[in-house]
């Protein structure tokens, strides 16, 4: 895995390629979506103040939260956007295989299901900070949640950037019709999710 995961960064295409010529693995594929759905969910609930760590039981009961509903979300909604791709995917005449699509998706989340880790020991520190400890230690926290932030922000541009480096081997498009083609099935799932499912979270 830590091969695959220089291998992406060096040579995106060429890998993109390489796992192509093999059949999906749905359990890779299967987690990599959970763990960009729990990314989601994270910021979803974070917008909202639902982030919970007054006590330890509360900080348990965010954690289980955030990886259960993650899971559930992040299968349904990249399954849901990877099919939209390839509907929109016939307007610009590009190679519509819904499993190379999902497969691509998948290992362009790799990266950032590092971030789960991340988020976790996140709310663990946040959970520390709301507890009596000493200056030293609240400054050593702090620049670490600083550092986390910022490599989660790395990871999150390395996604998309793998999405459209993956998608552009699995459709066989041109770079702007890449670009469009998500953008549209993106902007379709986004309108779905707007008016069918952010109300009742």
């Amino acid at each position: 895995m830590e091969e695959k995961l220089k291998s992406l960064w060096k040579k995106p295409t060429e890998t993109f390629e390489l796992i192509l010529s093999k059949d999906i693995n749905w359990f890779k594929t299967v987690l990599f979506f959970s763990c960009n759905g729990i990314i989601l969910i994270y910021y979803l609930m974070r917008s909202k103040g639902l982030i919970n760590v007054e006590s330890f039981k509360m900080t348990m009961i965010t954690l289980f939260s955030m990886i259960f509903m993650g899971i559930i979300y992040g299968l349904l909604s990249n399954f849901i956007i990877g099919f939209l791709i390839k509907i929109t995917g016939k307007i610009f005449k590009g190679k519509n295989d819904l499993r190379k699509i999902y497969n691509v998706l998948g290992w362009s989340y790799f990266p950032i299901s590092i971030s789960v880790f991340l988020l976790i020991v996140n709310i663990l520190i946040a959970r520390i900070l709301m507890t009596e400890i000493d200056s030293s230690a609240l400054v050593i926290l702090s620049l670490i949640v600083v550092v986390i932030s910022i490599i989660q922000g790395v990871l999150g541009i390395w996604q998309l950037v793998l999405v459209y480096r993956g998608l552009k081997v699995a459709q066989g498009l041109n770079s702007s019709n890449t670009i469009m083609n998500y953008l549209s099935g993106a902007i379709i799932y986004g309108l779905f999710y707007y008016f069918l499912i952010y109300p009742y979270l």
